[in-house]
């Protein structure tokens, strides 16, 4: 830890200022310097006053600069003040404008082009369950930034971390209970360019489970609804029945089944409404005496957006022959309510109690049409369609507990300076999809124009699909941390340790049912979804319709559980305020059991084999542990007013740290990929990667607030975990995870911070890195020696910050830059290329205007330059396929805000 002098006090606040574009401030900071140099009260009174006047929050984003220039091991911060001036709205948007930081999907976050699954988050330092289906990570687009007090991402391992650290570490800090009465209402709205009119469906907005009546016929008939079986054990209980009666009981029963499914999921245009958001935040605080004091705040916030993400599809063999076109429409409603309380005594022991429910509902409309250039081409006026419905409600609920104690009341020469922390967090999300209809159908275009002539559904097996899909996932995290610094003549040595303990439990149960039409004439399927399944077709058994159960995938469902128990010890010395080294260990043990589920097995052979592998397979991986150690170690030099600076710093860290592979990608099952519409299978064989790192940054800050840090940095990890293709044709995109034998990857951060006069300030972080995966022989990769996935050679962040001399208004102009990255390996599909994503420009303008120190309007215009996702292949041809492009559309959104 390092003594904060007068000196340093001051700097922070020119950083401060000049960080929130107060070029007037930090101008007026710096000639009061030159005149009184020794009185740190006479220069920061007028700087705090000014910044009260526009509204910055002075004291939230000084604590961030505190700690980052305290920080032993590289981090980066942004303050809520901060997040509010770029008009992000959720936390993953907001962290795509630190150094090195970039976003796949809009929610999953990169640290150093390194993919979801080597970064880790938290909310105030617990583990938080994903409400994901297809992912074990914590999409951040569910968390608003409007309950954020600060983010920090670490980007160098530290002991007190959990060891399962890649590229970075994120907290999520959120805001806690006021020293005073609070009162706060906004009310917005917005639109997209791309989303005047859109997609929905007969059934938007409600939910249909699986039918209790199928429900109990699975369990009736064993996992099984052909009328084959009904008909054997109909016989089976009734003896005496004739074929032709136990025949007839079959039919209708399973047409029954059919019946009970919700099939009013008719797709139809709409003109689409404009976003909503509104959010209230009311508390307070009181001193119950002379000691106590008592804080509470509670927050509420919905938003609502409807977005087209229409897209286009190439097929890298033949790109002319089969491509399809998707029409996609979603609505997005988050709702969040928190509850934060807190107890205070004598500023020496703090406990608080926070309570988030946080809700999203998602609900979409897609129409995919297109050729497979066999017995859908253009030349003979046949096209493919596909109806797809789909409803998913995530809900995250979060209790926290959280206390610090100083001991100063102990009178002992060393442990009344102990200072001890501790968290107790359980946190429970379920997602449910209760219904996700895909309905076949084939349209007749004309051969020359592909003009629409006519449709009808698809005589085939599993012509509608019906999904049902149920996730729980439960974490109870707990732990504590205690410190003591020792003062001794020019040596400052702090001693700290403490104990970590997270048990998380996962089940995810999926059941589909489907609707078989082969063997029906054309008159029977013609026209739309409606015509023909709520229609009296669907109810005359002469038509040949019948239900089946499974959805062709395999294993389906599994359940998990996972325990982590970790403690780590450290010390941190400083030496004269010149140099300080900081080390440690920790120890990390690791359980988990996976275990795949066939809903549909009755028989119970699927369990037994599963026991049987345990019992007798030493090779199996439905259950393991692991149990190691990992060692960090930072050394600092510190000499303010080196290069004319007011701080100057150079921190070397090293470390050892593992990444373990998601419980998804461990279970040997298959699932959608509902944002890019892809199967991805998962591979119980993956290992864990080991990594080692090598950071070495220098910080300088000047006194004008200015300021400039590049850092160099090297991975080397073994086991690399990959998405890779499986073997199949051009047409059947399966990705799958992969162990490589090593990669690699390294670069060069750059941040700097630039006050230009007249309210105008700059700011901008490029970060430069390579990488190389290497794969091994024989396992037939295009490359076996390429890039990591998810790793661009080039990430620019640039900001161009305005703020009017009165305080009134502020305006900033966002540039967002990632190179192109790889999205999956090419992989036994002849010598195609690997596909990769292509570079997305993102452009940004927030305007602020404060009418009064009550009132704040907002205006912000997202993606101006209207680019869109293309991902690229270049085919054996030498021919480059845009293989996926995606409409994202130019975004404009205007927030009023009233602060009492």
């Amino acid at each position: 830890m390092q003594r904060l002098n007068t000196k340093r006090r001051q700097l922070f606040l020119a950083i401060t200022a000049a960080s929130l574009g107060i070029c007037n401030i930090a101008t007026a900071q710096e000639a009061e310097t030159q005149e009184a140099p020794d009185s740190g009260l006479a220069i920061e009174a007028p700087v705090i006053e000014e910044m009260l006047v526009t509204g910055r929050q002075q004291s939230a984003a000084q604590s961030v600069v505190t700690e980052r220039l305290e920080e032993a091991f590289a981090a980066d911060l942004m303050s809520s003040d901060q997040i509010s001036r770029t008009g992000d709205s959720n936390v993953a948007v907001a962290l795509t404008r630190v150094t090195g930081v970039t976003l796949l999907d809009g929610k999953y976050v990169y640290v150093r082009s390194l993919g979801e699954r080597y970064s880790s988050t938290t909310l105030n330092g617990a583990a938080v369950p994903s409400p994901e289906l297809t992912r074990n990570v914590l999409p951040l687009d569910l968390i608003p930034s409007s309950i954020v007090e600060s983010l920090k991402v670490q980007k160098a391992y530290s002991p007190e971390l959990a060891a399962n650290f890649g590229g970075g570490a994120v907290d999520i800090r959120t805001k806690g209970v006021p020293d005073e009465f609070v009162f706060s209402i906004a009310m917005g709205s917005g639109m997209n360019s791309e989303s005047d009119d859109g997609l929905t469906h007969a059934s938007h907005g409600e939910k249909h489970n699986m039918p209790a009546q199928m429900r109990e016929a699975l369990n009736t008939y064993q996992g099984n609804l052909s009328e084959q079986r009904i008909g054997d054990f109909y016989k089976r209980a009734n003896p005496t029945v004739t074929n032709a009666e136990r025949d007839a009981f079959a039919t209708q029963t399973n047409r029954d089944l059919l019946l009970s499914l919700n099939r009013d999921v008719e797709i139809y245009k709409k003109s689409l409404p404009v976003d909503f958001s509104g959010s209230l935040a009311l508390g307070n605080s009181w001193d119950l005496n002379d000691d106590i004091s008592l804080g509470a705040v509670v927050n509420f916030g919905q938003d609502t957006k409807w977005r087209n993400k229409d897209q286009e599809r190439r097929d890298i063999g033949s790109p002319e022959d089969r491509y399809s076109k998707t029409e996609r429409t979603s609505e997005e409603t988050r709702q969040v309510i928190s509850t934060n309380l807190g107890l205070d005594y004598q500023d020496m022991h703090k406990l608080q109690a926070s309570v988030y429910h946080i809700e999203n509902i998602h609900d979409e409309a897609r129409i995919k049409t297109g050729f497979n250039g066999s017995n859908y081409t253009l030349a003979e006026g046949s096209e493919y369609v596909f109806y797809d419905t789909r409803m998913e409600n995530r809900e995250l609920e979060v209790g926290q507990l959280t206390g610090e104690h100083k001991l100063d009341q102990l009178n002992n020469d060393w442990l009344d300076t102990l200072v001890f922390d501790w968290f107790y967090s359980d946190s429970t999300v379920k997602t449910d999809v209760p219904n996700h209809t895909t309905v076949a159908g084939d349209n007749t275009v004309d051969p020359t124009s592909g003009a629409f002539i006519s449709t009808q559904l698809s005589p085939r097996a599993a012509m509608a699909s019906f999904e049902f899909l149920n996730l729980e996932d439960s974490v109870i995290s707990n732990g504590w941390n205690a410190k003591v610094p020792l003062m001794f003549d020019r040596l400052e040595l702090t001693l700290s340790g403490g104990f970590n303990y997270n048990e998380k439990s996962r089940e995810y149960y999926g059941y589909t049912a489907n609707i078989d039409a082969g063997g029906n004439q054309s008159s029977v399927l013609s026209g739309n979804v409606n015509d023909v399944l709520n229609s009296n077709r669907t109810t005359d058994l002469n038509n040949n319709f019948d239900l089946s159960v499974g959805g062709g995938f395999g294993t389906e469902s599994y359940v998990a559980g996972q325990i982590i128990e970790g403690a780590y010890g450290m010390f941190d010395a400083n030496w004269d305020e010149t140099w300080r080294i900081t080390g440690g260990a920790r120890k990390e043990t690791f359980k988990q059991g996976l275990l795949p589920v066939d809903l549909l097995d009755y028989t119970g052979n699927s369990l037994v084999k599963i026991i049987d592998d345990i019992a007798n397979n030493p090779d199996q991986r439905y259950g393991f542990a692991q149990e190691d150690w990992y060692p960090s170690l930072a050394i600092t030099y510190m000499n303010e007013g080196f290069m004319n600076t007011e701080a100057f710093q150079v921190r070397l860290s090293a470390s050892e740290t593992v990444v373990r592979p998601d419980l998804r990608e461990m279970s040997d099952v298959v699932y959608i990929d509902t944002e890019l519409g892809m199967k991805v299978k998962g591979n119980s064989r993956l290992e864990f990667s080991e990594l080692t790192h090598y950071d070495l940054r220098a910080e300088w800050f000047f006194d004008s607030g200015n300021n400039f840090t590049a850092t160099l940095f090297y991975k080397d990890i073994a086991n690399p975990i990959e998405s890779t293709r499986l073997p199949g044709s051009d047409d059947d995109v399966i990705l799958t995870f992969e162990n490589s034998l090593s990669g690699e990857i390294y670069g060069l951060e750059m941040e700097i911070l630039r006050d230009l006069g007249a309210g105008f300030f700059a700011s901008s972080n490029l970060t430069l890195s390579e990488s190389e995966i290497v794969s091994p022989e024989g396992q037939g990769y295009t490359n076996s020696t390429r890039p990591m996935t998810g790793q661009s050679e080039y990430v620019l962040n640039a900001q161009l910050g305005f703020d009017s001399e009165d305080g009134q208004h502020s305006a900033s102009l966002v540039y967002n830059l990632f190179g192109e990255r790889l999205f999956f390996a090419a992989r036994n599909i002849g010598t195609h290329q690997d596909a990769y994503e292509q570079p997305f420009n993102s452009l940004d303008l927030t305007y602020s205007w404060y009418a009064t120190d009550n009132v704040t309007t907002k205006i912000k215009l997202g993606n101006i330059l209207n680019e869109e996702r293309v991902f690229e292949q270049v085919n054996s041809n030498g021919e480059s396929v845009d293989i996926l492009k995606q409409q994202v559309g130019t975004s404009f959104s205007l927030d009023v805000k009233y602060t009492y």
